[in-house]
């Protein structure tokens, strides 16, 4: 497997007010792969910025190393480095053209004027701004000046494109569209990316890897699918998506399986392995999509008794807010399939629901991860 970027024991310390030091990187151990698209995702103050400045030269570690394609960049300037860095803020000069903007890196570097017009020509069609090579940034959308900022950084073919959050400043729809391109652009021209982000949604669409950071330290890294689907910790369960957690205890272990106890109250079934002894505090995670909900009257001796407390119609899909234990609540999505037709429950009904067994996930006590102030449960 070749590395893109390697971090070997980084940790970064800002003096801050009073002269005391904070730490805003602890001890990081990070591999990129060459060629893929890698997302550091997490809170405003996790971290993630500053790990994308000591990859560009921005920033030197107080402790560790960076390595770009093996080498150490030590102290090494970010006009020395092979990355180039795209920003929220689009950093554009006003009183040049599109094309003059694209073709100032090239300019400061003396590469030959013949060599410029081809580079520039190929990453404006590459961006798709064909046509407005002579506009001014004044005369451009949000998102066409984003693509310029993009093509200014293609031209120069670096080894690695850093994203510090691009798409912030744009609305919904077109950040949406933006993402999907810049995926595609990524998968054209074979570069790695690293990009910045606190959007679960916008870093599920695009990456081909995730890391999820709090307070300095990577708490997961891995696929879209396995950060989803198998969070490591609390931290990551909540904040990836929406999550619903039931705190309980093991009261036996048979055939494979855990048998849980939530709230005093309700016996839960789940697939777990290894062995976990009886008494031990697990967390349960349940993603609201993987809840059915039916009337009180159908028959399954699986499914469990609730109250309806809270109707959310969300255009896609229909959000309740079940009853399941006199501490605890479930969060339910229901696709709207069939249009014009709604579901009929309502404030206080009795309704059943059913979670299948293996799409629990099992955390148990001290995997739990920082905790977040979102959480959706009422927890003893």
């Amino acid at each position: 497997m070749k590395l893109a970027i390697e971090l070997v024991d980084v940790g970064k310390t800002f003096q801050g007010q009073n002269q005391r030091d904070f730490r805003a990187i602890d001890q990081l151990n990070l591999q990129i792969r060459d060629g893929e698209f890698f997302s550091l995702l997490g809170p405003s103050g996790c971290g993630k910025t500053t790990i994308l400045r000591m990859i560009a030269g921005f920033e030197s570690p107080t402790v560790g190393e960076v390595f770009i394609h093996g080498e150490a960049m030590g102290d090494r300037p970010p006009f020395h480095r092979p990355v180039n860095t795209v920003f929220q803020n689009y950093a554009l000069f006003p009183h040049l053209t599109v094309a003059q903007n694209v073709a100032f890196g090239l300019e400061m570097e003396g590469v030959p004027q013949t060599h410029i017009r081809s580079r520039v020509g190929d990453a404006l069609a590459l961006v798709k701004l064909n046509g407005l090579e002579n506009r001014h940034p004044r005369q451009l959308s949000g998102g066409q000046q984003q693509r310029v900022a993009l093509a200014r950084a293609l031209v120069k073919q670096p080894e690695v494109l850093l994203f510090d959050e691009p798409l912030g400043a744009l609305d919904l729809k077109l950040r949406k569209a933006m993402q999907l391109e810049l995926k595609a652009m990524q998968q054209q021209v074979g570069i790695t990316f690293v990009y910045v982000t606190h959007d679960q949604e916008e870093a599920l669409t695009m990456s081909d890897r995730i890391a999820v950071l709090s307070e300095g330290k990577v708490l997961q890294v891995g696929t879209p699918t396995e950060i989803y689907e198998e969070p490591s910790c609390r931290f990551v369960a909540d904040f990836i998506g929406e999550s619903n957690f039931l705190i309980g205890q093991v009261i036996e272990q048979a055939n494979g399986g855990l048998v849980v106890l939530v709230d005093g109250e309700l016996t839960l079934s789940v697939p777990y392995e290894p062995e976990l002894p009886v008494g031990k505090v697990i967390t349960l995670v349940i993603r609201p999509e993987k809840v059915t909900i039916h009337p009180q009257a159908h028959h399954d001796p699986l499914a469990l008794q609730g109250t309806i407390r809270d109707v959310v119609y969300l255009g896609t899909d229909t959000r309740f807010v079940v009853q399941l234990t006199s501490k605890s609540t479930l969060i339910i999505r229901r696709q709207n399939l069939h249009p014009g037709k709604l579901d009929t429950f309502t404030l206080g009904e009795a309704v059943k629901i059913r979670v299948a067994p293996n799409s629990m996930r099992v955390l148990p006590e001290g995997s739990l991860g920082p905790e977040t102030a979102s959480g959706v449960l009422n927890l003893p």
